[in-house]
């Protein structure tokens, strides 16, 4: 599906964060937003997602979105396999779920409270979560945050293997350790 974002205006206050911009992203494409803190990386995604009503412009209405927040909203005391199934499907799913993480975490992880895992594997299980879940469009605000060189490109494949052919939007400011990937860069 592709997304219009078109004369797109919002303030925070005096704070002019866009101004009739207008943006298209093509059905599938793979796309980077990077530029300097409080340039509008997360408030762009914040009103795709419709949490952020921009003072004018629109957006193309209907998509689903997946996403991955800058922290990573985890459900307490629940295992990452149950945090996929929580998003999509049930107790049949389960084998597959836990297949889906076992590529990303190590096998003993999958069946502890997230809250006992360190910060870089639950930001992978955040991430997993998005991919697992039914959408049109995956947004990810800052995904690799915490995640250390060798351990941000296993993630970053994981992420190209498995976005289903989905739109992916992706906020970071670690643009120079994505060169290698596919990742179309729109500069804000």
């Amino acid at each position: 599906m592709e997304i219009r974002i078109q004369n797109l205006s919002h303030s925070f206050g005096d704070k002019v964060i866009f101004r009739n911009d207008s943006l298209t992203l093509q059905d599938g494409g793979i796309y980077g937003l990077t530029a300097p803190s409080g340039r509008g990386k997360t408030t762009l995604l914040r009103i795709l997602m419709g949490l952020i009503v921009p003072d004018s412009g629109t957006v193309t209405a209907g998509v689903r979105y997946s996403t991955v927040f800058q922290t990573d909203r985890l459900l307490p005391g629940v295992t990452p396999v149950s945090q996929l199934l929580f998003v999509r499907g049930g107790k049949a799913e389960r084998e597959a779920a836990c297949a889906f993480l076992s590529s990303l975490l190590p096998a003993d992880s999958l069946h502890q409270p997230v809250e006992e895992l360190s910060g870089g594997m639950q930001r992978r299980v955040a991430i997993a979560r998005s991919l697992w879940a039914e959408s049109d469009c995956i947004l990810m605000d800052e995904p690799f945050t915490g995640l250390d060189a060798d351990t941000l490109h296993q993630t970053a494949e994981f992420i190209l293997a498995n976005r289903q052919g989905r739109t992916l939007l992706l906020s970071t400011h670690q643009k120079e350790l994505l060169q290698a990937y596919p990742i179309q860069w729109l500069e804000l």
